[in-house]
């Protein structure tokens, strides 16, 4: 996937100082960059491009990010949670294949791990709203955030994950981020999983 040009060069003409205080950043003067924290990240964003550990971010969080970025969003609206296919006006099959599934796979791990993961993917437990064993809010960028349910197998049911995204989290990133979006939450808690 190539990033878009025109959000790039962009970059090189904006008010960062502006910029930050819509988007919830933090603006440093003395390197004119910007701070974002997503999924529980810190990502350097420069007049070139973006940064996460000192290197150039891929290329899909990179998307996501200068979506954000340039969106028109202003207030975020939590609640009701909506899903990927109330954005689209249909349902994105694509969306469970990649996102939902993986994590219906690993559920009771997530689920035994979440005093250890949550915090590092900037999230916590909440109330569930369907009664499943887990559910938690994952705020993924400043502006938008996640709801995530997820139940363990049992005599009658198989496991099971949902994502759902913030009320308005389409006036912050396009149909398509929103899904990149929730594929870098996904890639990025299972990669945690393996590692603690």
């Amino acid at each position: 996937m190539m990033l878009p040009e025109t959000p790039v060069k962009s970059l090189k003409h904006v008010s960062f100082s502006k910029l930050a205080e819509r988007i919830v950043a933090l603006y440093n003067e003395e390197e004119d960059a910007l701070l974002l924290g997503m999924l529980g990240q810190e990502y350097v964003i420069h007049r070139d491009g973006i940064f996460l550990h000192g290197q150039k971010s891929p290329e899909i969080h990179s998307s996501v990010i200068l979506d954000y970025l340039f969106s028109s969003g202003t207030a975020p609206t939590l609640m009701p949670w909506r899903t990927i296919g109330d954005f689209a006006g249909q349902p994105l099959p694509d969306f469970r294949t990649k996102v939902e599934l993986p994590l219906t796979n690993y559920a009771p791990e997530i689920i035994t791990r979440a005093n250890t993961l949550l915090p590092m993917i900037d999230a916590e437990a909440v109330p569930s709203l369907i009664g499943s064993d887990m559910a938690i809010t994952v705020r993924a960028l400043p502006r938008v955030s996640l709801h995530v349910e997820l139940s363990q197998e049992t005599q009658d049911f198989p496991p099971e994950a949902w994502v759902l995204f913030s009320n308005n989290a389409d006036e912050f990133l396009t149909v398509q981020n929103l899904q990149l979006l929730a594929e870098v939450f996904k890639d990025r808690l299972l990669s945690l999983l393996r590692i603690y």
